[in-house]
């Protein structure tokens, strides 16, 4: 029932996204990107602008299908995840907490609780990546997808008042930046309880330059789909190492 109902209501709203595997191949690619989550999307968006891209994902499409698109699939997903097509699998993590892993174009971002924060800053040095252009990435994703609210659910209330009372201070009130203590900070639903995820940074693609496939599993030893998602991942990396020198102040 969960398959048919994905189906259903799965919409493509984007002219490059398709299911059909020969249409996916009648083109050559520059780059072919496997997974269409949350880093998937914005890679893929970006290199558009100046390669062809195929963006590969084993899930459908989030859009249509009120359980991806609107917060009270939230809910539905966390309760019973293995009922869902488009989850993946569910987890607890390190700190104790119940997750879901994605199987849905915008990979996780279509179904986890939408809290968005930024990076520390110490990370980022740690990590030696170029602030400035972090920073314009930052603007890029959040012009779609990071929303103030304009009022807590109850449960974000909750949990608030939880982290104070255990003396996790100071409160900073709403803040994008990476804090200690307790904060607001954006969502990926917006205050219409609509969810944005990573699927919706494909705006920025060059709609000639990028198809978009979904649906890449078929039936046992016939799996075209896979040869090509694994080809084609070698094949990236190879590309990518040559030309990094290109696209290294592109933000995605």
């Amino acid at each position: 029932m969960g398959d048919v109902l994905c189906l259903v209501f799965a919409e493509y709203p984007y002219p490059f996204m398709t299911v059909d595997v020969e249409k996916a191949a009648a083109r050559a690619y520059d780059y072919i990107v496997v997974g269409g989550g949350t880093a998937g999307c914005p890679l893929a968006a970006t290199l558009s602008q100046h390669y062809s891209v195929l963006l590969v994902e084993r899930g459908d499409s989030p859009y249509g299908n009120p359980d991806t698109a609107d917060i009270k699939g939230l809910f539905k997903v966390l309760g019973d995840p293995s009922e869902f097509p488009y989850v993946m699998q569910g987890f607890v993590s390190e700190e104790g907490v119940q997750l879901v892993r994605g199987r849905v174009l915008g990979g996780s971002t279509a179904i986890n609780a939408g809290f968005y924060s930024r990076a520390s800053s110490e990370f980022i040095r740690e990590m030696e990546w170029d602030e400035k252009l972090v920073n314009e990435s930052y603007e890029w994703v959040e012009k779609l997808n990071a929303f103030e609210p304009d009022k807590l659910f109850r449960w974000n209330s909750a949990f608030k008042d939880a982290l104070l009372e255990a003396g996790v201070l100071p409160y900073n009130g709403f803040s994008l930046d990476h804090l200690e203590g307790t904060k607001i900070s954006a969502s990926t639903i917006d205050n219409d309880g609509r969810r944005h995820t990573a699927a919706d940074l494909l705006q920025y693609a060059n709609p000639d330059n990028i198809v978009v496939l979904l649906n890449t599993t078929d039936s046992p030893g016939t799996n075209p789909q896979a040869t090509s998602m694994m080809l084609g991942r070698y094949t990236g990396v190879r590309i990518l190492q040559e030309r990094m020198n290109i696209c290294e102040h592109r933000p995605f």
